[in-house]
């Protein structure tokens, strides 16, 4: 593009240092922010161009949703003759299409992908906004195990796609993740519109192949919504229903090596799709690979392309006449596993299957964990029993010393067992007749195993507590290590607002900016509606968010409060229309309080509802 290369410096701030990618005027460059001293994409393009103006606006809509799947938009602008939109770089991420030149996923794999997109798309849906152009092109996985989304509403209007409705759009992208499913664990594209890089799904009967008939160790959940999919029509029709039948899915990175598929000989020809045919609800729509695509993503902004392509068209009905070839000759016998693959993916079967088992018993109210059995214990140790000596049956040569060294070891026993029992009957008598101690406030602790003190929070009242008990509470730290601090999680719910739960320490308010924020997750009971949640904070300021939820996340729930640098008492009320399905009341701390040993940490001293 004029006045576009290597070395140009936009807004003052951005420096282009490569190109990656091309579709038409678009253009897509490696570039460095000399502000903040880090990498990030820019897709730049001329402000006559037809795509501009849908292209800025759609990146400053994509730019309000926070969720750290979807690929963060950090600038947009014009001037003089360009505009450029400026994103989080995925240098160090690679596209799912590109994990496939290596052959298919591990089917658990393919489940945490799906399962993340569905559940990012859903908080997009909710902020009106879609893909519409959901590929394994647009959809990158760090070296981590993170999952990003690129193109959220900018490949559509990169793409000139005009957005249907509210439903059918969340139709469209619930298919597109499912499409994404099947080619994770099948190397194959499922749609009518051709993906470049994938080879289309084989069709029998003009349906779909399930994806068990040219994979191993296919679950059978997975392969039946495949088929609910591409053969019978009963796809989930939104994001958030697809999220709901894919899980639970792991949280980490499951890495085990599935084998490469194999195909059995058809029972009947099977058509091949021919490059660019039409297909799916949106008429007229064609899919093309970008003409000098160059390695890394699009961007978002240019189609969400990445390895030989950049955008490739929306995702597509599956059920419309196809433009054939002559068919080709059958395909190879399929591929029989080897002994090492087959016990392979057995062990990743029953892995899955020990991962629902637990996620159904963390659901049991009667269930509890080691931390938790470990912070229920708090009363005194009992003596331990006195050493019984073994009986001598005759007296030999060393029969003196044997019984010496035995009434040694039962002389200290006793003193042992002595000590023991005068330390738990002096506590017993100050548990009896207590003492006043000093407290320290939770907004100034000095260490930080200070949470496993008592002390008051805030001088004012504390919530009151009658009304609905909950039967169990969590931390929450689904953007972190998943550990947070959860054996002090129940001080938050005892009903004593002098005890109080505190998160890990940080370097600042935010959480150095690697997570949103963290919190707790209580448990109502099944039958409980409540209309208003009571909460107590620390006596420094703090930000934090309430929602009542279905799940133990916030992703698929409700907000029913914010506080903005609060502290002590805080009563929000719970809208009618979210009691019914309200099972998890969540409580969200975007920024925690700083403490005397200069660490930051989230404070939740009491949370009621009623």
């Amino acid at each position: 593009m004029q006045g576009v290369g290597t070395g140009r410096l936009l807004a003052s701030r951005y420096a282009l240092r490569q190109r990656r990618a091309t579709l038409g005027a678009i253009e897509v460059w490696a570039a460095t922010d000399s502000t903040l001293g880090r990498e990030v994409s820019v897709t730049v393009l001329p402000v006559s161009d037809s795509h501009a103006e849908p292209l800025l606006e759609a990146a400053r809509s994509t730019a309000s949703v926070n969720d750290h799947r979807l690929v963060r938009v950090l600038d947009v602008g014009s001037r003089g003759e360009i505009a450029w939109v400026v994103e989080e770089s995925l240098s160090e991420s690679t596209s799912v299409a590109d994990l496939l030149t290596q052959g298919p996923l591990p089917p658990e794999e393919g489940r945490r992908i799906a399962g993340e997109v569905a559940s990012a798309l859903d908080v997009a849906a909710r902020a009106g906004l879609h893909h519409l152009h959901l590929t394994p092109h647009a959809v990158r996985r760090t070296k981590a195990g993170l999952v990003k989304i690129a193109g959220l509403a900018t490949a559509a209007a990169v793409e000139g796609t005009p957005v249907p409705d509210h439903a059918e759009a969340e139709r469209i992208d619930a298919l597109g993740t499912i499409a994404l499913l099947y080619a994770a664990m099948t190397t194959r594209w499922p749609m009518r519109t051709p993906v470049p890089g994938l080879e289309a799904a084989p069709r029998v009967g003009g349906s779909v192949a399930p994806p068990s008939e040219i994979a191993v160790a296919v679950p059978a959940d997975l392969d039946d919504l495949c088929r609910d999919a591409f053969t019978r029509s009963a796809a989930p029709r939104t994001p958030e229903e697809l999220a709901r039948r894919l899980g639970p899915w792991s949280h980490t990175l499951v890495r085990h090596v599935a084998p490469r598929p194999g195909l059995a000989a058809p029972t009947e020809q099977i058509p091949r799709v021919r490059g660019g045919g039409v297909g799916g609800p949106i008429a007229g729509a064609t899919g093309a690979a970008a003409p000098g695509a160059m390695g890394a993503p699009a961007a978002g902004a240019a189609a969400a392309a990445a390895g030989a392509a950049a955008g490739a068209a929306g995702t597509r009905g599956a059920g419309e006449a196809a433009t054939v070839r002559p068919p080709r000759p059958p395909r190879p016998t399929a591929h029989k596993p080897s002994h090492r693959e087959q016990r392979a993916h057995d062990k990743a079967a029953q892995a899955a299957e020990a991962r629902r088992e637990i996620a159904a018993r963390r659901r049991d109210p009667g269930f509890l964990d080691v931390p938790e059995a470990l912070e229920s214990s708090t009363g005194p140790l009992e003596a331990p029993t006195p050493l019984v000596a073994t009986p001598i049956e005759s007296e030999g040569r060393y029969a003196k010393v044997v019984i010496g060294v035995v009434a040694a070891v039962l002389i200290v026993a006793v003193v042992f067992a002595a000590t023991s029992l005068r330390g738990a009957v002096k506590e017993m008598e100050q548990a009896v007749s207590p003492t006043h101690t000093p407290t320290a406030t939770p907004g100034r602790t000095s260490s930080p195993t200070s949470d496993r003190t008592t002390s008051s929070p805030t001088s004012t009242s504390s919530p009151t507590t009658s009304g609905i008990t909950f039967t169990g509470v969590r931390a929450l730290d689904p953007q972190g290590d998943g550990k947070e601090n959860d054996g002090g999680a129940r001080r938050a719910a005892d009903g004593d607002p002098s005890t109080f739960w505190q998160s890990e320490g940080y370097k600042s308010p935010t959480y150095q900016s690697q997570k949103s924020g963290v919190g707790l997750a209580f448990r109502l009971p099944t039958d409980a509606s409540p209309s208003q949640v009571s909460v107590t904070l620390g006596d420094a300021p703090q930000d934090a968010e309430v929602y009542v939820s279905k799940t133990r996340s916030i992703d698929s729930g409700t907000k029913i409060g914010e506080f903005s640098d609060a502290t002590g008492d805080q009563q929000v009320d719970v809208p009618e229309d979210a009691r019914a399905d309200a099972r998890y009341v969540i409580v969200w701390v975007t920024k925690a309080m700083e403490q005397e040993d200069g660490r930051y940490r989230a404070i939740i001293a009491e949370v009621a509802a009623s």
